[in-house]
Order: C-alpha cells, then structure tokens, then sequence
C-alpha cells in the first residue's frame, strides 16, 4: 500500500459517495466531494487510482462535464466554493485541480488545462528531485495520453526521484516517499527518453556514444546495475557478456575508461537541491545514471585484466568517496561497484589498487567490502 492512503473503509465510503452522485446526475455535487477527498486524503492528496478509475467509468458526457466544471474553478477557485472549505491554499486547490480534470478526461480532451498542465511540469526541468506533496506525475502521465512527452529535463527529476528510494541519503525524505508511490513507478516504465540523464559530463559523452553507435550501445548503457544488488548476478553477468561482444571489448574499455575520468566533473546542467539536502547537488552523481556507472564498473572487471582498466576503477572509486559541502560522499554505492569491479578481476595490479585505497578511505561500508576483497585474494 502506499503512503497515500491506506484506510481501505474511507476509500470504499468515497466510492459509494461518487457513485450515488453520478447516479443523481449531481455533477457539480460530485466535483465538489471530489476534490473535498483529494484535499484530505493523507500525506500524498488526490483521489487516488482506483477512485479515477471509477470516474474514468462514467458515460463520457459525464467525465467531459466534469472536466470542464474543474477547469472553469481552476480559473478562478473562489469563483464555486470557498477554498477555505477545502483546508487548503488557492494555489494547492488549484494543483488538485488541475489533476483530477486532466486525469478524468484522459482519452476524451486531451486539451483541458493542457497549457496548464504543461506549465505545472516545466517546474519541475531544473529540479533535482520532486518534491511535490501532489501526485504530480499523473500531469505526466496525462501528457503522455495525449501523445505529447515532455521533456528529458522533467524525465530525468522524475527518474532521480525514482532511484532515491534505495540510496540512504534520501530514503527518509518527501522525495523518496514519491519515487515509491506505485503511479511514479508505472509512469517511469513508460516514459519514452534518452537512456541516461543528461548533464553530467560522461553522461553526454556516453549519449553521444549511443547516438552515434547506435542500439548495441544503447543496450549496454540501459543493462545498469540493480538498485539493491551488491554484486552482478549469474544472468547480469551473461548479458553484460553478450553486450561486449555486440559492442566489441576493445571500445568498450576505451570508452568507459574516458567515462569514469570525467564522473567527477560538475554538472554541465545545474540543479536546484532543497532544504532536506544539505550537499550541493551539482557536485554529486545524479542517483539514475550512477546505476549505469554501477553496471559499466561491473561490465569492465569482464573484459581481460589491463593496468589501465584497474586503475580507473580505482579512480572511480576515489571520485564516487570525494565529500561534498555536507560531508557525504558523491555516490557511496557507485564507490562499492569499483571495489566489488577490482575483487572481481583479482590481479597483482587490481591488488595494489585495493592495498592503496584501504590505506586513506574512511567510509565505513567502502572500507568493510575493501578489507573483505583483500582476505579474499
């Protein structure tokens, strides 16, 4: 269940309550009790999934009248009932708003408060993660019905969101609570973009590798490394392996060694952190592409071992434990990818690697899992 709404008895009263509305032909009763619900419905506000899917359900005529019953109020939220009734601000009546009327409309004007809904989303291109305390992908979503997507900016907040529910830096925050919510999950499942996040340095630098090379490159950077696995599994590791050959061993190891020296360059397109995070979040890796950097420092501890290939898995290491203003690492979980990467090619040289860092690194999980490596060689 997510943290929306778990009291299955009140959700079960709305439903009953909307249905006998529609059944009266008491429109403008039922956006009333609508959106009196998507004010009060927990943490996370909006109707809710299976409550749209009832409104979803009524005779078309209906859901347009509905529709537009709630875009003439979002012009002017005063203008029906006091917002005062609702427990909310005009501004945060307006969002749920917004969202219901796109949402039960999907399918039959894709145009209601479509500039509106446009400019809900632009809000959030330069954000690093969303914050929102409204269901605000189901804007998105509702682009996506129309057929219009938004851009790889919006894409790629929501994509952070997504892949702060694992990192501990994040999991106690709004935005982690967002990236879990089932809705964000079935957005980003289809949410057409690049397969990396640009404006990171050796993100363009890989996406213009994609672009250029095509999808057996566009593969091996969408195999990234599971958000919770430690270490590549059996099936990971026998696609990585079909990945290089597609690709070839020798450009990969030159590409992804490029990669790992520009991961600890500053963001070519900046961001704007938040109150809850006390680091400069254009000094850190973005949390979706580190999944790929994860998979790449996995993918290169295949290729046969070169002093060139170790050595940058251990400046990737270095760089991923560099501390930003707020004493945390850039990306803790890609620094044990690196680690893990060296274990796995277990050379005289991936040795020396590992005896150096275990020599200055002081992040207690990194320097568990190098001290473990070490026993194991």
């Amino acid at each position: 269940m997510s943290r929306w709404m778990s009291d299955t008895r009140v959700l079960a009263e709305q439903a009953a309550q909307y249905r006998a509305l529609a059944e009266r032909g008491d429109l403008r009763e039922l956006s009333r009790a609508v959106m009196l619900a998507a004010c009060h419905n927990g943490s996370m506000t909006g109707v809710g999934d299976a409550n749209m899917e009832l409104l979803r359900a009524l005779p078309d005529e209906d859901r347009l009248k509905l529709s537009r019953i709630w875009a003439r109020w979002h012009a002017d939220v005063e203008g029906d009932w006091s917002a005062e009734e609702f427990g909310r601000g005009s501004g945060y009546l307006r969002t749920e708003l917004l969202m219901v009327a796109s949402g039960v409309a999907r399918g039959l004007d894709e145009d209601v408060l479509a500039a509106e809904r446009q400019e809900e989303l632009a809000r959030l291109r330069d954000q690093y993660l969303v914050w929102s305390t409204h269901r605000i992908w189901e804007l998105a979503d509702a682009e996506l019905s129309a057929g219009r997507t938004p851009d790889a900016a919006v894409l790629a907040a929501f994509r952070r969101t997504g892949a702060a529910v694992n990192l501990p830096v994040f999991r106690r925050t709004g935005a982690a609570a967002n990236g879990s919510e089932p809705g964000m999950r079935a957005l980003l499942a289809r949410f057409p973009g690049p397969v990396l996040n640009p404006g990171e340095p050796w993100a363009d630098a890989a996406l213009g590798q994609a672009t250029a090379g095509g999808e057996p490159w566009q593969r091996l950077l969408g195999h990234a490394a599971p958000a919770t696995a430690a270490a590549p599994s059996v099936k990971w590791t026998r696609t990585a392996s079909g990945l290089l050959d597609a690709v070839g061993p020798e450009e990969v190891r030159r590409a992804v060694v490029t990669w790992f020296e520009l991961a600890g360059l500053d963001r070519t397109i900046p961001l704007l952190g938040h109150p809850h995070l006390r680091f400069d979040v254009n000094a850190s890796l973005d949390p979706y592409n580190s999944q790929a950097l994860r998979g790449l420092a996995w993918t290169v501890s295949l290729l046969p071992p070169r002093p060139d290939t170790t050595h940058a898995l251990a400046g990737l290491v270095e760089t991923a434990l560099e501390h930003r203003p707020g004493g945390v690492p850039r990306s803790a979980h890609v620094a044990e990818a690196g680690i893990v990467s060296l274990a796995r090619i277990g050379d005289r040289a991936a040795r020396a690697e590992l005896e150096t860092l275990s020599g200055w690194v002081t992040h207690k999980g990194a320097a568990s899992r190098i001290a473990r490596a070490l026993d194991a060689l």
